[in-house]
């Protein structure tokens, strides 16, 4: 005769009980993965973990507290980074208000917001490569951007004025091709 033991599992535990919790978040609004982990048996909660704002967490057991410590810093660190990239791509976008608020008049005849944008993007696409440069090629694109006689700026570097030409096309060729991407 056999005897019948009983299923002395429970389907939801509550994930504050476990021993050793880690939590993984769970995007705002991402009902697919609630779901998902619900399907699969693993407890879902809203909690407000200590200087953060509520989330739904999914909570998993760890088998010893140092591993619970190491999952929760290395998820903690994953929505850092994550919030980060968020952040930098957030302010290289330019909203309207932004726009606006820095001088931009739809009023005027001629401006294109669309336009507008895409201008100040190669602004500072151009930028950032001139950052790079080193003082005598930066030197180049000022006499360029100012319309200065070579004669003169290649007096003042104490340089052939074939010499300075020859480097200022190689610098302005040098810019073209970094820039090609925002013709």
């Amino acid at each position: 005769m056999t005897k019948k033991v009983k299923n002395a599992v429970t389907a939801n535990p509550n994930p504050l009980h476990y021993p050793n919790p880690y939590y993984v978040k769970i995007k705002d609004g991402d009902e697919g993965s609630i779901k998902y982990y619900k399907r699969n048996g693993v407890p879902v909660s809203y909690i407000r973990l200590p200087h953060c704002m509520p989330h739904y967490y999914a909570v998993f057991n760890a088998a010893s507290q140092e591993e619970a410590d190491s999952m929760n810093r290395f998820f903690n660190n994953w929505d850092k980074k994550e919030y980060r990239n968020v952040k930098v791509q957030m302010e290289k976008e330019t909203s309207y208000e932004k726009l606006v608020e820095e001088g931009f008049n739809a009023a005027q005849t001629g401006t294109n917001p669309e336009e507008i944008v895409a201008y100040r993007t190669v602004i500072r696409a151009l930028n950032k490569e001139l950052d790079e440069l080193t003082e005598e090629k930066l030197r180049y694109c000022k006499m360029v951007a100012h319309k200065e006689p070579e004669r003169e700026v290649a007096k003042e570097m104490g340089i052939p004025r074939t010499t300075l030409s020859g480097r200022k096309n190689s610098i302005l060729k040098e810019l073209g091709k970094k820039m090609k991407d925002y013709r």
